[in-house]
């Protein structure tokens, strides 16, 4: 006698090793944090998710920091927590308090390589800072590379190093973070 569907989905949301849960569980709920500017927010449902990863993508000078910068802003103005990962060793704190970022309480982070990098992001992740900027994914130089000779140019090196450790970090948003690359 075949099971029902019923019995079938109890039976399986019991096997704890497999990690099953309903579509409409709570865990899967996640919030927004707004940029602050009502027309972006209407586009995108109210802002940025939280637990998701945001890239921000343009040509250069278009304004995707100022952007994550109205995130952030927004998010301490709720008395939440931010963090700003440097990759391009650009943070301007007298340019972000004038965009209405509070420079007493965002942690900034300028790595050395993009190991160190990535792993301040997985750090801030598993502490659940509300928001993490990562300010830029260009400025994600492996060790390896950065130890080499100016003239050292293997293929593809940096779509390489992203495509292998962004999805490691995925994982981690499960804490509660939105996270935004740029």
């Amino acid at each position: 006698m075949k099971n029902s569907a019923e019995e079938v989905i109890n039976q399986l949301l019991g096997d704890k090793d497999l990690g099953l849960r309903r579509g409409n569980s709570p865990e899967f709920e996640y919030g927004r944090i707004p940029f602050g500017i009502p027309a972006l927010d209407r586009l995108t449902g109210g802002g940025i998710p939280k637990k998701r990863m945001t890239i921000l993508y343009g040509a250069n000078n278009v304004g995707k920091s100022y952007l994550a910068s109205q995130v952030v802003a927004n998010v301490q103005l709720n008395n939440g927590s931010a963090a700003w990962v440097d990759t391009e060793l650009s943070w301007d704190g007298a340019w972000m308090e004038k965009c209405g970022v509070d420079t007493k309480t965002i942690l900034v982070s300028q790595p050395a390589n993009g190991e160190e990098a990535l792993e301040t992001v997985r750090t801030l992740m598993k502490a659940s800072v509300d928001v993490i900027v990562l300010d830029s994914i260009a400025g994600l130089v492996p060790i390896t590379v950065s130890n080499e000779e100016f003239s050292y140019n293997p293929m593809a090196w940096q779509a390489r190093f992203v495509n292998s450790a962004l999805p490691k970090l995925l994982p981690n948003l499960k804490h509660g973070s939105a996270f935004i690359a740029i």
